[in-house]
């Protein structure tokens, strides 16, 4: 990344989010100041202890989540790189705040087979089982 980028947007979808309760959020927590909810055009896959995001056509696919703003977005995204590994892949895309507003964020998008893999229906990871 480059300096242009400081206070970078990044959306979270699963063990990155508050209510997750990972460690991983913590950390990103230390790097990062919340800024709201919003939802990504998007589908949402169980993998098990994690989600997998991908994009979709249909405006109706949302996936819930959370933006971030990233203090330090060089080092913050080397953590959140080296976390994320080759599964995923980081892209910017148009996250759509709570208030209905766009935002262009990075996420990470699953990049891997999802044959046999459930999909999460209501797109939140949080609230899978309920």
């Amino acid at each position: 990344m480059r300096g242009g980028d400081a206070g970078a947007l990044l959306f979270v979808y699963g063990t990155l989010r508050a209510a997750s309760g990972h460690a991983m959020h913590r950390r990103l927590r230390a790097e990062s100041d919340l800024v709201c909810d919003g939802t990504f055009r998007g589908r949402l896959y169980d993998l098990g202890a994690f989600p997998g995001a991908v994009a979709s056509a249909r405006n109706s696919d949302r996936v819930c989540g959370e933006i971030y703003r990233l203090r330090e977005p060089e080092p913050a995204f080397r953590m959140l790189d080296a976390y994320e590994d080759k599964a995923f892949r980081r892209a910017k895309v148009t996250i759509r705040r709570s208030d209905g507003t766009p935002s262009r964020c990075w996420i990470y998008l699953y990049s891997r087979s999802l044959k046999r893999v459930p999909l999460i229906a209501s797109g939140d990871f949080i609230r899978r089982h309920g």
